[in-house]
This record gives structure tokens, C-alpha cells and sequence, in this order.
């Protein structure tokens, strides 16, 4: 098989797998960020300003600054207006190109082409990103690490065009996403295992070079809105819950059944020593037996989650597609060993033992689209996160959409489980007032306002909203 004739396969099993997203329509933050925002209307230079000194959500939600995921919005609108299907093809072209990019990356590696093929065809239809090419939104993750591998294999290359290739991608992987930021650390992964010369080892100037203005830039944007956290209790859950979430990612690569949105993060358990003696053990066995493809695999898994932790630590949720980049950790060694079992095929155990790539590939596919299928629109979704985990945000969201069809009195109780737990959060409390208004509880939805305006007399929305029911009820 060629070159050519690869690529082909992989972006074909990757088409069909996915084919079903093409169909959705806008979802979750896709409201904000592209329905109901008159940003991306207008090419101008004061928009391009603004998308380089604001965040995704313009002050008003997380503090994500990705300037590169809203160009591209930018230029989906230019050519697509408000069509969904526009939209939607680009995020798959960015998971086309990265499963493409994955078996060139293990090509690179020395691997040999049918390891790439593997790998890239098992990448190419796993359902760990569903969630990415179902949401707008999503495609942050996609841009950047499409464009972090494609740096990495141009610093691999010799000749001043690579190094200036590579480095733009470098600064477009980090404009689509912060994680992006440990592309360096993968760099020294890759060169370590395939003991390059140090001439290479030079380029990590460069990748320094751009990530400090890049910081820079994010901090003028954003700030630092990363609450204190003492350094025993950050030690404590990179030595007790760290373990367990590897663990966690590790199975939903493997056995991806039960994606869904906002899973919190599991419960340390008593004997959490248990699974750091399992990473640490394994760690270990890989270096006494000098397995450098173990030791480069554990590695790349491991090291493209760090930057997701201090989310994991400040909002106590993990999200499933945090593990789109770390599945080349898992799915490198699968697709390298059944690469071994198909050459080795002569031998009877090994050619049966290799038939068994085909069932998990058309697993994986069937899991795809059956996630897309189950969680086809907003409510489905947060219905089908809500069978797995408790997430307020989750609920909240499910109260607002049903609040906004018209069924408040199904709202309540998901409003109700917020409030119990976060009382102070203003657009719970106003939501549920007006639940409460539109289900017949006027004085209720009266006294939540005014306490809601006692306590946060700098939130408009709550006077707001209490002088358009008192009117309504005048009238």
C-alpha cells in the first residue's frame, strides 16, 4: 500500500464513522459563541482586534483565549452563514487531518507503514472526540492539536522552510488552545526516543520564543483567573486522585460505551496508593526492560493531560474529550501490536489474533455514531450526561432549554438541585424565579428576585426581570 493509498483509507473510515455529525445543527456554547454573535458578521480590523484581546465568550463565561478557533468561525459565517452543515464539515476536516497526521507521526517514529495505518484507522473512527465534531465550539481541541502534530513533524525535518512551518503551526496551536502549550515537552519526547542528534535540541529555543509572547498576550486578554491552591493540596491530588483519573481516561479509550458530557471526577478511594504503585510500577517495568516505544507511549499519554489538570482541580469535572490528544498513548501500542501480529500472520494464533482488529475497528465506528444518535440535540444530550453524572451545569442547562420551550414546571427540579448546592449562583436563582412565575407561584418568583437583588444588587438582570413580570401581571 502507498502513501497515498493510506491516507485515503484512514480519511475514508474517518468519513465513515463520522458522516452523521454533518447533519447536526448548533449546540450547547454554539449559541453563544456563533448564533449570537454579531462579532463574526464583519471582517474589520476592529473585530480582529477584538478577537485577539477578549475571550471566546467576550468577558462573559470562562476565560478561554483561543482567537484562532473564532477566525475560524469567522470564515465558516463568511462562507456558510448560520447553515450548520458548513460548520461541521470543517471540524471534521481537522479530525481528518489528524488521523491522517497520526500515522505520519508513526511513520516518523520508525514504526513502519502498517503500524501507521493501524493506528491511524483506529484514531480515525474512535468516538473519544464525538463530542468535539458534534459541537462547534469543540473544534478548539481539534485546531490545536491538528496543528501541534503538524510542528512537530516539520521540526523533525531539516531546512529553514520546515523550522518557519513549524513554527507557525506552533503559534496557531496555541491561539486554538492553551493546552497546546506542552508541545515542547512532545518534542523532547519524540527526539529522546528516536536519539536524535542535538542540532534538533536547538529548535526548543524557538518553541520558547513564541510561547512567552504568546503568554503574555493571553494574560493582557484574559488575566490570571486561576483561584489559589496551596501546594499540599495540589501534591495530594496528583499523588492520590491523578492516578485514577489516568486510569478513567485509559478505559474510556479502551471501552469508549458510555461517553458523555461534564463527568465529574471519580471519588478518591481508600486505597488510591494502589493505583499510584500501578502507574509507578509500570513506569518502572518499562524502563528496566528499556522499552523506549512503552516508555515514549505512557509518556505522550500522560504528558498531553497535565494541561487539563488545573481544570480538573478548580471545577472537579473531567471531560472525555481531554482524552482526543492523550489516545495515541493507548492506541499506539494496540495499533503497533496487531502491526506485529500481521506480519507475523503465517503463524496460525497470530494471523486469528490479528482477525481481531477488524471487530474493535467496527466497534469503535458503531460507538461513534451511536453516541451522535443518542445525544443528537442539546436536550439529548444533557439528558443522556445526566444518566452517568450529577453536573450542575448540565442540570442548569437542561432547566434553561426546558424553561425556554415552554415546560417550567419540568424545569424547577433541576434549578432547585443547583440552587441546593451553589445558592449564589444570580442566573440559577433568576431562571428558577421565573420557572416559578410561569407556573403559578407569582409571590415565590417575587421573593426570589428581591432577595436575588438584595444580595447581588450589581446583577441588572434580577431588577430586570422583576419589572417585566410585575408588568406582565399588571397588564
Amino acid at each position: 500500500m502507498t502513501a497515498t493509498q493510506r491516507r485515503l483509507a484512514i480519511l475514508l473510515l474517518a468519513l465513515t464513522a463520522y458522516w452523521p455529525t454533518l447533519k447536526l445543527g448548533f449546540f450547547w456554547d454554539d449559541h453563544v459563541m456563533i448564533e449570537a454573535n454579531p462579532a463574526l458578521r464583519e471582517w474589520s480590523i476592529k473585530n480582529l482586534k477584538h478577537d485577539f484581546s477578549t475571550d471566546v465568550f467576550d468577558g462573559h463565561g470562562d476565560p478561554y483565549y483561543r482567537p484562532a478557533q473564532t477566525l475560524a468561525n469567522r470564515v465558516d459565517y463568511t462562507i456558510w452563514g448560520l447553515r450548520p452543515f458548513g460548520y461541521h464539515l470543517t471540524n471534521f476536516a481537522f479530525h481528518a487531518a489528524n488521523s491522517a497526521l497520526l500515522g505520519e507521526l508513526i511513520i516518523a517514529l520508525g514504526l513502519g507503514p502498517l503500524a501507521a495505518l493501524l493506528a491511524g484507522c483506529l484514531f480515525a473512527v474512535h468516538p473519544i472526540g464525538v463530542e468535539q465534531l458534534m459541537i462547534i465550539a469543540g473544534r478548539a481541541e481539534l485546531m490545536s492539536f491538528c496543528f501541534m502534530l503538524a510542528s512537530l513533524l516539520c521540526f523533525l525535518q531539516e531546512g529553514p522552510l520546515f523550522v518557519l512551518a513549524g513554527s507557525a503551526a506552533y503559534v496557531l496551536a496555541l491561539f486554538s488552545k492553551e493546552s497546546a502549550i506542552v508541545t515542547p515537552a512532545l518534542f523532547i519526547l519524540i527526539l529522546w526516543f528516536l536519539k536524535k542528534r542535538r542540532s534538533l535540541f536547538n529548535r526548543l529555543w524557538i518553541y520558547g520564543g513564541l510561547a512567552v509572547p504568546y503568554l503574555i498576550a493571553r494574560f493582557l486578554a484574559v488575566g490570571s483567573k486561576v483561584p489559589s491552591m496551596t501546594a499540599s493540596f495540589m501534591t495530594k491530588f496528583y499523588i492520590e486522585a491523578f492516578p485514577k483519573i489516568l486510569t478513567v481516561y485509559v478505559r474510556l479509550i479502551l471501552v469508549p460505551w458510555n461517553l458523555h458530557s461534564h463527568r465529574m471526577i471519580p471519588h478518591l478511594s481508600h486505597f488510591w496508593f494502589l493505583y499510584l504503585a500501578a502507574w509507578a510500577g509500570l513506569w518502572l517495568w518499562l524502563i528496566r526492560k528499556k522499552n523506549r516505544l512503552g516508555v515514549f507511549f505512557l509518556g505522550w499519554f500522560i504528558v498531553t493531560l497535565l494541561p487539563k489538570t488545573p481544570p480538573m482541580i478548580i471545577g472537579n469535572f473531567t471531560l472525555d474529550h481531554w482524552g482526543y490528544p492523550a489516545a495515541l498513548g493507548i492506541l499506539g501500542p494496540l495499533a503497533c501490536g496487531f502491526a506485529r501480529l500481521w506480519e507475523g500472520r503465517h503463524i496460525r494464533w497470530r494471523y486469528r489474533t490479528a482477525l481481531l482488529f477488524f471487530p474493535i475497528l467496527a466497534a469503535f465506528a458503531l460507538l461513534t455514531q451511536l453516541n451522535v444518535e443518542l445525544r443528537g440535540t442539546d436536550e439529548k444530550m444533557y439528558r443522556w450526561a445526566l444518566n452517568f453524572t450529577e453536573s450542575h451545569p448540565i442540570q442548569y442547562n437542561l432547566g434553561v432549554l426546558l424553561l425556554t420551550t415552554g415546560r417550567a414546571q419540568e424545569a424547577i427540579p433541576y434549578f432547585e438541585n443547583v440552587r441546593a448546592l451553589y445558592p449564589e449562583n444570580a442566573d440559577n436563582q433568576r431562571a428558577l424565579a421565573i420557572a416559578y412565575w410561569k407556573t403559578g407561584h407569582p409571590r415565590l418568583a417575587r421573593r426570589l428576585l428581591e432577595k436575588l437583588i438584595k444580595e447581588n444588587p450589581s446583577y441588572t438582570p434580577a431588577g430586570q426581570t422583576l419589572q417585566q413580570l410585575e408588568s406582565t401581571e399588571t397588564k
